[in-house]
């Protein structure tokens, strides 16, 4: 079927036509004459090629193809009511909305107890579900609605995804405060000599650091890869292992245990910590509200 020949008020007299079993009474419901209603009524059974509907007495009683129809047009018109409707407001004290945000341990450890302070007190009712996305794979999950937001290192997004920075944040160095290898402190020929500890979500033993010590000629070992910083401040008192990671989350792993924050003795640039969402939700209130959020986190952490 053409879907140029049908005409939106088509259905909506079917729909009433089905509701009322009557011409006349449909007409009164669409605010219709009768005369206008019979006409009506001619086009559909021309459009569907069938009666559509028989008199039987004084009521209209649906054919089988009028009954087949009559589920498939319902639902059509219903969404295409809800797509028109004003979106309805967003109201933080009574929402039971629930968001999904992708985080990986920096994030959730920065970010996460001050927005779950902020969202219990401005909505009580509200729920935060994160999990952790690999990065090659957000950009799916945030497509198809699995997730609502992502917070991350994101360079190169493309242009259907909205990104907001956060904050900048800068390597130093984490390790032992008796560490025995800095006796002359943290030197470039004592971070090389160090076993280092690397965190990656990748499994990998490769990076930032090792890209910032090719470019002065010098490389590292990796003694130890984690998959999760949270453990770095378990496993750095007891042993000679030099960690790299963000400014805040090495002063709170030294506020945990006996450990020293060092700056790094190479150079290396700072990186951004940004939330990536879908343009599509651009009009979602209560995901700009969330956004609003952390946008006064990343402006205090």
């Amino acid at each position: 079927m053409d879907l140029q020949r049908i005409d939106l008020n088509l259905l909506v007299a079917f729909e009433a036509l089905m509701a009322e079993r009557s011409v006349s009474a449909a007409a009164v419901c669409l605010g219709l004459s009768q005369p206008a209603m019979s006409s009506i009524l001619r086009k559909l059974r021309a459009l569907f090629d069938d009666e559509l509907f028989v008199r039987s007495g004084r009521a209209m009683l649906p054919t089988v193809r009028a009954l087949q129809l009559e589920v498939p047009i319902t639902q059509a018109l219903a969404q295409i009511r809800t797509a028109l409707e004003p979106q309805s407001p967003f109201v933080p004290a009574t929402s039971r909305r629930i968001f999904n945000i992708s985080g990986g341990d920096y994030a959730t450890t920065i970010i996460l107890p001050r927005l779950a302070a902020l969202v219990a007190e401005e909505a009580p009712f509200v729920d935060l579900r994160f999990r952790f996305i690999e990065k090659n794979a957000v950009l799916d999950f945030l497509d198809t609605d699995a997730l609502d937001l992502a917070l991350g290192v994101f360079p190169n997004p493309p242009k259907r995804m909205g990104l907001q920075p956060l904050f900048e944040e800068r390597f130093v160095c984490v390790t032992r405060r008796d560490n025995p290898g800095l006796t002359a402190g943290m030197t470039l020929d004592a971070f090389v000599a160090l076993p280092h500890l690397l965190v990656t979500e990748r499994g990998d033993s490769v990076g930032a650091v090792d890209e910032a010590l090719a470019k002065c000629g010098r490389e590292r070992r990796v003694a130890l890869t984690v998959p999760h910083a949270l453990v770095v401040p378990a496993v750095l008192p007891s042993s000679d292992l030099v960690a790299t990671v963000g400014a805040r989350v090495a002063r709170l792993f030294a506020q945990a245990a006996p450990l020293m924050v060092y700056d790094t003795p190479v150079e290396m640039p700072p990186w951004q910590l940004s939330m990536l969402w879908s343009r599509q939700k651009d009009g979602d209130h209560g995901l700009a509200w969330l956004r609003g959020i952390l946008s006064g986190i990343g402006r205090i952490v």
